[in-house]
Parts: C-alpha cells; sequence; structure tokens
C-alpha cells in the first residue's frame, strides 16, 4: 500500500533530540482528585504506580513523542455517553515530527493508517504491561489518541494538528495481545474518530497492519536517564 511504502520518509522526519530526560512530570497524569465518579476515583488511586510507568516509559524512552498535561487517565469515552459510567485507560501522544511533503501528499485515510498502524499497537502493549489493570473488571477499555502537525496549515497563526482517537474495548484489545485477532481485526473492531484541526471528520474505516517502528526507532545521540532501561 501507498501509505506503508512512505513510512520510512515519515520516519525520517522525526525531530532528534539529544540528552538524557528528567523525571517525567506528574501532571501528565490525571490525579484521583480530579475524576467525577467513585468507579474512576477506584481506578486511578488503585493502578497509580502502572500510570506512572507508563508516563515514565514513554516519557524517557520515546522522546519524540510529547504528552501533555493530564494524558493519561481513566476517562470516559467520547462516542458513549453519561450516564453509562465506561471508564477506558487513555493516552494523549503527540508525535513532535517535522512536516514531510511525501507524507503529506497522502490521502487523510492513507495518512490515519500509517498512524494507527505505527502507534496504537506498541502504545496499546505499554499500556496493558500492568497484568493487574489488564484483569481489573472496572477498566472496560482502551484509548489511544495520536496527534501531528499538519504541514503548513495554520489557523490564526497557530499551527492545526490532524488527529485520531482510537477507542477499543477491552474485550477486542485482549483478543489482539493475545493473538487471536490481527492488528486489522482491532482497526476494524475500534471506534476511530478524526479530526482535522478542530473540525470532526467523524468515525473512520482505515487499513491496518503491523509496524515494529516503537521497538525498534532509535533517536541519534539520545541517551535515556541514568539508570533507564527501555524496552
Amino acid at each position: 500500500m501507498r501509505g506503508r511504502l512512505l513510512l520510512a520518509a515519515l520516519a525520517a522526519s522525526l525531530v532528534a533530540t539529544g540528552g538524557a530526560l528528567a523525571t517525567p512530570p506528574e501532571d501528565n497524569i490525571l490525579a484521583p482528585d480530579q475524576y467525577t465518579t467513585e468507579k474512576a476515583r477506584g481506578l486511578a488511586a488503585r493502578h497509580t504506580g502502572a500510570l506512572r510507568e507508563l508516563n515514565a516509559g514513554i516519557y524517557n524512552c520515546m522522546p519524540w513523542l510529547d504528552l501533555p498535561k493530564q494524558s493519561i487517565g481513566f476517562f470516559r469515552p467520547k462516542h458513549i455517553a453519561p450516564p453509562k459510567d465506561d471508564r477506558y485507560l487513555s493516552l494523549r501522544i503527540y508525535v513532535d515530527q517535522d512536516p514531510s511533503p511525501q507524507f503529506m501528499a497522502l490521502r487523510f485515510e492513507e495518512r490515519v493508517s500509517a498512524m494507527f498502524s505505527r502507534y496504537v499497537n506498541g502504545l496499546l502493549r505499554r499500556m496493558t504491561a500492568s497484568a493487574a489493570l489488564l484483569a481489573d473488571p472496572a477498566v472496560d477499555g482502551f484509548t489511544v489518541i495520536v496527534d501531528w502537525l499538519k504541514q503548513a496549515a495554520q489557523v490564526g497563526g497557530r499551527p492545526v494538528h490532524e488527529t485520531i482517537a482510537v477507542f477499543m474495548e477491552k474485550v477486542a484489545a485482549a483478543d489482539y495481545l493475545a493473538g487471536r485477532a490481527k492488528i486489522r481485526d482491532l482497526a476494524s473492531r475500534a471506534v476511530v474518530l478524526g479530526y482535522d484541526g478542530e473540525t470532526a471528520l467523524g468515525q473512520l474505516r482505515l487499513q491496518a497492519w503491523e509496524d515494529n517502528f516503537l521497538a525498534t526507532y532509535q533517536v541519534a545521540n539520545y541517551q535515556p536517564a541514568p539508570g533507564v532501561t527501555c524496552r
């Protein structure tokens, strides 16, 4: 597929960062007292350690990914309205890459397919590294939100991002993680919403393929903080 052939161009556009990083900001994680329901507060309290490990692992080992404030937590999916209190472990990342003409020449559906394939599977594995979290019946699913810069587009002098928000029920994620389903099956079972800046593009249908980028990519001249092991 055309998107897969141009992933090398996407990798080449990533911004290199040098030097070791310090302890990640605690406010990347939504604090337990900020939740509005007892279910969510209980999840945050029980899995504090797992959330901190997720925060530190991305911060120290994937320096080209930015974690906004309160980007990690147990949030209610946008497509599930109250009063149902489904809680998905959610992670939002911004991919710090230089705009690539080759990447932006792809159709939007091809760009989101490439970003899904590159990031969602690897981040889902990190999010489910804690067996206790994965087994917790109060965890209803997982959300991965990926933002990236749209080349040369600005609104009011500010850059425009493209975004996908991927919502996966726990049973679909568990089937993929256990090898009972392929990444294309996970993509078809997920709810994937697209955004062009602030404009919602609705639910997307995309292609997906296995991509080991997160397990193999290394930023040139970057060393993680002393005592940190990246895997």
